[in-house]
Parts: structure tokens; C-alpha cells; sequence
């Protein structure tokens, strides 16, 4: 536990758990994002299923529309690559830290998850925007980022005595 500033006792672990609520939810919002901007170019490209006719014509439309469509869908795929591993990293480092760890854990944790939050707005911008070196940069910190999450559960997971 910590002190505030009006000497009122914080439970580091309760802050712990609303950060991860927190930023899970951040990440699911930009996840749908992400999916609401590929089901986009997938209908200016004509890539959606056969059915929808509303789509573009597939034999009509642009290269860069192709081009987009491909962008978004890399996006997508890189989303699903790191936020999935992540998302389980954090809340079950989150429930050792809980369990076994200390307020240092708890802090480490809240930094390390919010890094790699920003770090994955940071790269879908970046990827959108074609910039492969800030691209390259924060999806390496936010690699970074989740294995030090789930190396900090990890070593808070010792602490735990007795369920």
C-alpha cells in the first residue's frame, strides 16, 4: 500500500486491477477500430464476401484500393498477433501480482500495460500512416513490454504462499 496525498491508504493491487480493466478496454475500442477501417477497405476494394453487393466492383476498382485493403489487413493481423498474447499475459500476471506480489508488481505492471497500450495506438498509426521506422519501433517496445508483463507475474507468482 501507498499513501496519497491526503494521507488516505491506496491499494496499489485495486489500482492494478482498474488500470487492466481500463486498458483492456482501450484496446478492444481500437481493435474495433481497426476492423470498422478493414471492413472499409474491404468494401472500396470489392473484398467482402460475394454477397454484398453493395461493395465495390471487384474487376472496377483501384489499385490503391487493393493496396488499402491489403494495409488494413496487416493491421488487423499484427493486432491479432500481439494484443490476443497480451491481453492473457496481463491479466494472469495481474492475478500472481494479486495474489503474491507487491505494491512494486502492481506499479510495474500498470506502466509496463500502459506502454504497451500506447504502444499498439502507436503502430497502427505509424502503419496507416507509412512510416516503417516508428512502426518497427513501437511494435518493439510493445514486444518488450509483454514479456516483461509476463515475466513481472511471473515473479510475483513466488510470493504466493497458500490459496
Amino acid at each position: 500500500k501507498i499513501m496519497s496525498s491526503n494521507t488516505n491508504t491506496v491499494n496499489v493491487s485495486a489500482q492494478a486491477i482498474q488500470a487492466t480493466a481500463v486498458l483492456s478496454v482501450i484496446l478492444f475500442t481500437k481493435v474495433f477500430v481497426t476492423n470498422i477501417g478493414l471492413g472499409g477497405a474491404k468494401n472500396n476494394a470489392g473484398g467482402r464476401a460475394p454477397e454484398d453487393t453493395y461493395q465495390a466492383n471487384p474487376e472496377e476498382v483501384s489499385e490503391s484500393a487493393r493496396v488499402a485493403q491489403d494495409r488494413a489487413q496487416r493491421i488487423v493481423n499484427n493486432d491479432l498477433e500481439n494484443i490476443t498474447y497480451t491481453l492473457t499475459l496481463a491479466w494472469g500476471s495481474l492475478y500472481c501480482i494479486v495474489l503474491g506480489g507487491n505494491d512494486q508488481h502492481a506499479v510495474a505492471h500498470i506502466v509496463l500495460f500502459s506502454i504497451f497500450v500506447a504502444s499498439r495506438i502507436g503502430h497502427s498509426i505509424a502503419y496507416a500512416k507509412r512510416i516503417p521506422t516508428a512502426r518497427s519501433l513501437v511494435w518493439l517496445v510493445g514486444v518488450l513490454c509483454s514479456f516483461a508483463i509476463g515475466i513481472n507475474g511471473a515473479i510475483a507468482s513466488f510470493g504466493i504462499e497458500d490459496i
